[in-house]
């Protein structure tokens, strides 16, 4: 009989599955499914990329060898009523704002990007260009990716990050101002380069640690955007 319990549950979310009790076939389905996806092999050329996937495809043995042992022994577990269902990804709208794009249709820089990454997040909703818009042919080479199953960041240094939503941890919209007000330096820094962006965006993992912190590079709107994304993918 399934296990329905807690910790199965955190495991299903791991392997992409409803929430519920998955079957035999269920669990080992989708654990082939996303083994195969994440499967270290897939990234030998981009060692930022390996590194994170080699720490997500043990994640996914931990859940699938979790789900196997609670199918066998289940663990009981009281009624606590129904239990919300994922949903598909929700729609995103920056309202124009320049250095980010959404899917289906990108242009062909965009489409490079995908394609040499191998996305292993499914479907690709949008780009965020990190630096602010520039002529296309110098656009993304710093970006944020979100996809129907995760992040993918390359930052200045053009290391590249991933963080699948079943990792998703807390994020903070933390604005920059005390009590509304600008510090002394900051007052400095726009009285020279104008109006800055007052809200810092940060992403964490599931354990707590930061994934990666959107400050100065892209308007309040864009992070407000994102934070709603992000924040919907949790639920």
């Amino acid at each position: 009989m399934p296990c329905d319990c807690d910790q199965c549950r955190w495991h299903s979310k791991t392997l992409g599955l409803e929430v519920g009790a998955p079957s035999k076939e269920a669990i080992r389905k989708a654990y082939r499914e996303t083994a195969k996806r994440c499967h270290p092999d897939r990234f030998e050329r981009n060692p930022g990329l390996r590194a994170e996937a080699e720490e997500r495809f043990k994640q996914v043995q931990v859940a699938y060898q979790e789900l196997e042992k609670h199918r066998k022994a289940p663990v009981e577990r009281p009624v606590e009523g129904i239990f919300r269902r994922p949903v598909a990804p929700p729609s995103i709208s920056f309202g124009g704002a320049p250095g980010c794009l959404v899917g289906p249709h990108f242009p062909a820089r965009v489409e490079e990007i995908i394609a040499e990454f191998r996305n292993p997040f499914g479907t690709i909703l949008a780009i965020v260009d990190l630096e602010g818009p520039r002529p296309v042919g110098d656009a993304f080479s710093q970006f944020l990716l979100l996809a129907s199953e995760g992040i993918i960041v390359r930052d200045a240094r053009q290391v590249v990050s991933l963080l699948w939503y079943a990792d998703l941890g807390e994020l903070k919209l933390v604005d920059r101002r005390k009590k509304g007000k600008l510090s002394l330096w900051q007052e400095i820094v726009e009285r020279v380069r104008g109006s800055q962006p007052n809200y810092s965006l940060q992403i964490l993992r599931h354990d707590g640690t930061l994934f990666y912190s959107i400050s100065g590079q892209v308007d309040d709107s864009v992070k407000t955007v994102i934070y709603k994304f992000l924040k919907r993918q949790k639920l």
